[in-house]
């Protein structure tokens, strides 16, 4: 009787700490003719993204209205639940811009627990911005249960997205022109230093996404870091095991590969569904376009389903040296420098205004294994459309092709 009375009143308990966690949530609003000073509502919305992320907490939603915000440090400091995440997205049809004040000053979207990096933070959602000129676009330091969905993140400083965490979804982005470019002209060691992506950390997934034209490489997978409890909240925020990245377009990194897969901790990753296009445009033919390993000792990395193709003035091989096939990775179906990918607008030199959407005649149509986490194409078409699913970020579209090429300037809720 007295297990049951105190089984009964941790039921309550916990049933009320829900409702008043549901009792909380509010929708705030921000617009560029608002006021900080209003109540966030939609009629009075607020004015900086910064002030409206610091005022959340879980169960909270914040919808950004269109329109340019010239923002320093937008830091996310606390926590959502599981049953009640924070979110920061784009009012329903708008597309919200981030221009950063000063890209040499730190300013850009920071995710770290006020507490400092050891603590964790998570349950966290940044969907539908342009995101520029940051010193990086996104850091995230021990975060878990994040998702980054259908943003436009370029011309940063450094890293489009860096950090380290745990369950870390990165989908439908298009994650652009990030890094030093100018300093690297003049200073070698900076050709290696700037990423699309740069993340230590477990069961990271990255689908989707439309990565190029970034200084080194389009998806740097750290698992060089050690754990220590002082830094990190626990080892799964530095190991680096469990990846997927799939259905992904990596295309035109100026230094670096399409993936570097770097460190002793990457273990079970799956690389699948992708397409590496002219990577390493300012390297050598004997360099990988597809993927390099560095200091690998991991095992379990399976490499199924890609299209891998370059003309040979960059990066021309597929994978790199440093790992053993069938010790350290498998390899299969993959489709290397047969034909070209066929875009719509994508030549052997990066165009002005390129665009990574398939043509008729693209190999990549119907080459790909069905996966569930990529059943939206970065265009937002369901796959698949034909037999199975198509390789790359988008799905083919027959309307795609008589579309004049150009920039992403729109993003959709899908």
């Amino acid at each position: 009787m007295i297990r049951l009375k105190r089984a009964t009143s941790v039921c309550i308990l916990a049933s009320v700490l829900v409702q008043a966690v549901a009792a909380h949530a509010v929708t705030y609003y921000v617009a560029t003719t608002g006021s900080d000073s209003n109540p966030g509502t939609e009629k009075k919305p607020w004015q900086t993204v910064a002030y409206a992320v610091a005022a959340m907490v879980a169960g909270d939603t914040t919808y950004v209205r269109a329109g340019t915000y010239h923002e320093g440090i937008i830091r996310f400091s606390k926590s959502g639940t599981k049953a009640a995440p924070i979110k920061l997205v784009n009012y329903s049809g708008e597309s919200p811009v981030i221009d950063c004040i000063d890209k040499n000053a730190f300013h850009r979207i920071l995710i770290q627990n006020s507490a400092g990096p050891k603590f964790a933070i998570g349950w966290i959602t940044v969907e539908g911005f342009e995101i520029r000129n940051c010193y990086e676009g996104i850091k995230v330091n021990g975060v878990n249960d994040l998702t980054i969905r259908r943003n436009w993140i370029h011309d940063n400083k450094f890293q489009g997205i860096l950090g380290n965490g745990t369950r870390i979804l990165i989908d439908r982005n298009i994650i652009n022109h990030n890094g030093q470019f100018d300093e690297c002209l003049t200073n070698p060691p900076a050709c290696n230093l700037d990423h699309g992506i740069y993340l230590a950390g477990t069961a990271v997934t990255v689908t989707n996404n439309l990565i190029y034209d970034n200084l080194t490489s389009g998806i740097q997978t750290t698992g060089s870091l050690r754990y220590d409890s002082a830094k990190y909240p626990g080892p799964e925020y530095v190991d680096a095991h469990d990846w997927v990245i799939a259905n992904n377009t990596i295309a035109y990194q100026a230094y670096g590969p399409a993936i570097v897969l770097w460190g002793s901790t990457i273990l079970n990753t799956q690389i699948k569904n992708n397409i590496f296009y002219e990577n390493r445009v300012n390297g050598r033919s004997a360099q990988s376009n597809g993927i390099a390993f560095t200091s690998m000792t991991g095992t379990g990395i399976t490499i199924k389903s890609n299209l891998s193709y370059a003309s040979g003035s960059g990066g021309a091989i597929f994978l790199g040296p440093g790992a053993t096939e069938g010790v350290h990775y498998t390899q299969s179906d993959n489709i290397v420098n047969v034909s070209t990918p066929a875009f719509v607008n994508a030549p052997a030199t990066l165009p002005a205004s390129p665009n990574f959407a398939l043509t008729e005649r693209s190999p990549a149509i119907d080459a790909g294994g069905s996966l569930a986490m990529t059943s939206i194409a970065v265009n937002g078409i369901q796959r698949p459309q034909g037999a199975t699913y198509d390789i790359g970020a988008y799905e083919y579209d027959p309307a795609g092709d008589g579309r004049p090429p150009r920039a992403p300037t729109t993003l959709r809720a899908n």
